[in-house]
């Protein structure tokens, strides 16, 4: 009995190791200019977006997100002289995602009071190629002066028209890497 478990146990390990498997490029990543103590700051606003599109609903819920995080961070939103500004950006992305060649198969049965498992493969025949759209999300804190970066993250990737959830979950994913308000 041990060891028709063990023989089940295979099968049940390998897809949980499949499907664990993650791009790891899908996860948020920052950096911060060394010279920038941001947590010594207390004020941030907004990068002005003279000449650029008009801001759309993706971009006031980007805001919206940014904006909350700061502001349990302990900063505090300013538009006269703000210690720092923030800019953020939509970058899309296309891949074309292979399939994958291999199908793992599990069966179970019994014939006559025995039971028997069996693992297979096959090879995918169709076509396993398609085209996948993807966001990220760049938010960058800059210095008002000079506008250089200060620090800079990028979202993990989200839906190509993600809900508002999705937004929250990306930003507040990134702005783990911003540095809490020394108080």
């Amino acid at each position: 009995m041990l060891t028709r478990l063990r023989h089940a146990a295979v099968p049940a390990l390998l897809l949980v190791l499949t499907a664990c498997a993650a791009d790891p490029g899908a996860r948020p990543r920052w950096n911060q200019s060394p010279d920038a103590d941001l947590g010594a700051r207390a004020s941030f606003g907004w990068a002005d977006r003279a000449g650029q599109p008009p801001v759309t609903i993706l971009d006031n819920q980007i805001r919206d997100a940014v904006r909350a995080g700061l502001l349990d961070k302990g900063y505090v939103e300013s538009s006269d002289e703000p210690d720092f500004l923030v800019a953020h950006e939509t970058v899309e992305q296309e891949t074309l995602e292979q399939g994958s060649p291999v199908r793992i198969g599990i069966g179970l049965g019994s014939r006559g009071g025995n039971v028997g498992a069996s693992v297979g493969t096959s090879m995918d025949v169709g076509s396993g190629e398609r085209l996948k759209r993807r966001m990220v999300i760049l938010i960058r804190a800059l210095e008002p002066e000079d506008r250089r970066e200060a620090w800079v993250g990028t979202t993990a990737a989200v839906p190509e028209r993600p809900d508002g959830r999705a937004i929250d979950r990306a930003v507040s994913g990134v702005l783990r890497g911003f540095p809490n308000r020394d108080s």
